[in-house]
């Protein structure tokens, strides 16, 4: 999993996807950490020779937009193939807030229509793992490769 900011520095900002600028405030966050990413992640993959999917957990448009949609667009720009709409939660739950216990008693039963696809996981914040673990389980159940996961904050450093 690669992470770009430790949760304690970018947290009021990740709580702007509530309001009408969270989507300005995702965009910057997401530029920041594709520049910081953008050279060791091709060594992950290769563009022109292999097709990798980007896939965000649970994609569900909140206030007008998908925070994680926002993300998953600004790594498009490196030849990772945005795919809107996958690992949509069947269960509706907020993790926030919420234990380890919590998260793994209450999965999110995310779901996939891709099958034989190198994939990138992408979310906004890592706090316990449970929904990248889930993600991860999911997609290669459907006989996917899973690459790795990128997310903006870890609330774990």
């Amino acid at each position: 999993v690669y992470s770009f900011f430790a949760y304690s520095h970018i947290e009021f900002l990740l709580h702007y996807k509530y309001q009408p600028i969270g989507s300005r405030v995702y965009h910057l966050l997401a530029k920041l950490a594709f520049q910081a990413i953008q050279k060791e992640l091709l060594g992950v993959f290769d563009p022109i020779n292999q097709e990798v999917c980007g896939v965000a957990i649970d994609d569900h448009c909140k206030k007008g937009y998908s925070h994680s949609g926002i993300i998953l667009k600004e790594f498009s720009k490196i030849g990772i193939r945005p795919v809107y709409g996958e690992l949509l939660a069947q269960n509706q739950i907020s993790y926030a807030g919420k234990s380890l216990e919590y998260r793994e008693s209450h999965p999110k039963r995310l779901k996939t229509k891709l099958h034989n696809q190198n994939i990138i996981i992408i979310d906004d914040i890592i706090t316990t793992g449970t929904s990248i673990k889930e993600a991860k389980e999911v997609l290669q159940g459907q006989g996917n490769e899973v690459l790795c996961a990128m997310v903006l904050g870890d609330a774990r450093r």
